[in-house]
């Protein structure tokens, strides 16, 4: 079985080369096309070359040409025709829904070859929220497509009775899959789910590791640090993490909640991991998110979680099992949920170690595409 993957977004995540170096050992032969804007962007997080892989890097257009979708995904179109082998091509997987999904969509229509889609935060939140002329195109790639992939049931759903009409919604809705990332395996070996975490309710450790964006919507978390204490809890935050609002979390913190809430800058796994395995409850209300692995990390190291209700993680466990979803930029309520916590009024994650350890291994991840393929 061979497989073309189209990949635009291969650059921003380790989570493809993973997936790809997975799959070579079911026996799945890839070819990785990724086309970027820079020179800059080749060869970042390649994968290991072997017989079962090949990753094909193209720069084949600039920053001006996302000014137009379609002028775009022409350019891409064109170059992966003129540089990468298709006689030899079994199915092809789409790793975004519109950019990737385009080229897979003008295979299938110019040389018949399948495709399997997936669909991602930024499919769901930019392109059908925002680009409203777009919408029927990401449709039409859905209609074709021979399987739909998402990150969580939520967006499956969301997307399906949001925006694809009702008469085409019983064929999309029967080829949709869930199927979520894969994360290290380094957090897998290194679990400690069984061991059942006893919070002091005087004394609460929260714990956020992202990017420090607005989009991780980290003031907030601030504010609910902040009433916590008002309410006569000892309740502190650490920032794991580096971006753009460094410097205003930095005054805001000094601002609301002085030596509550600590800014730990980047650290590597096996440091995130301490920190972890030293705090009660992971905090990440994020506007946006496609799924969130952090979130799983977390649950590796049996801490509950705070996660944004409507976004990719939410349904994924049963709220109120492994942790609370909440609106995103309501402090009071996240507040309560923690509270609710900490009074036990929640499962162990212990009673999830399963599920957790299955859903989540690239192995298992990587079995599953591969019966996708074989179908």
């Amino acid at each position: 079985m061979r497989v073309l993957h189209v990949c635009s977004y291969y650059i921003t995540s380790k989570l493809y080369k993973n997936l790809i170096e997975n799959l070579a050992k079911t026996g799945i032969y890839s070819r990785v096309y990724i086309p970027v804007s820079s020179n800059e962007m080749i060869n970042k997080f390649v994968g290991e070359e072997s017989d079962m892989t090949e990753y094909l890097y193209s720069k084949c257009f600039n920053k001006f040409d996302r000014v137009s979708f379609r002028w775009k995904n022409r350019k891409i179109y064109s170059d992966l025709n003129k540089n990468i082998k298709l006689d030899d091509i079994d199915i092809t997987h789409a790793h975004s829904l519109f950019v990737n999904g385009y080229v897979s969509y003008r295979l299938k229509k110019d040389k018949g070859i399948d495709y399997i889609v997936a669909v991602r935060n930024t499919d769901v939140n930019t392109f059908f929220k925002k680009v409203k002329h777009l919408r029927p195109v990401g449709v039409d790639i859905m209609k074709n497509a021979k399987q739909v992939i998402f990150l969580s049931e939520k967006y499956k759903n969301d997307v399906i009775n949001e925006y694809v009409p009702k008469e085409l919604r019983k064929d999309i809705l029967d080829k949709s899959i869930v199927i979520p990332n894969g994360v290290d395996s380094f957090w897998l070996e290194n679990e400690t789910m069984d061991n059942e975490k006893i919070i002091d309710k005087s004394n609460i450790k929260l714990v956020f590791t992202g990017k420090l964006d607005k989009n991780k919507n980290i003031y907030t978390s601030i504010d609910t640090v902040k009433k916590l204490n008002d309410d006569g809890i000892n309740a502190t935050l650490d920032l794991i993490g580096e971006g753009p609002e460094k410097d205003s979390i930095k005054k805001y913190i000094e601002e609301n909640v002085p030596g509550k809430v600590k800014l730990l800058g980047f650290m590597d796994k096996t440091n995130i991991i301490d920190v972890y395995r030293n705090s009660d409850i992971f905090i990440m209300p994020s506007k946006f998110e496609t799924f969130g692995l952090v979130y799983v990390e977390a649950l590796t190291q049996g801490l509950h979680l705070i996660y944004t209700r409507g976004q990719g993680f939410d349904g994924y466990f049963e709220d109120g099992t492994i942790g609370y979803s909440v609106k995103y930029n309501d402090s009071d309520e996240i507040k309560n949920r923690i509270k609710d916590i900490v009074d036990g009024k929640i499962d162990n994650v212990s009673i999830y170690r399963e599920k957790i350890l299955n859903d989540f291994d690239w192995k298992n991840v990587a079995e599953k595409y591969k019966k996708i393929y074989s179908k």
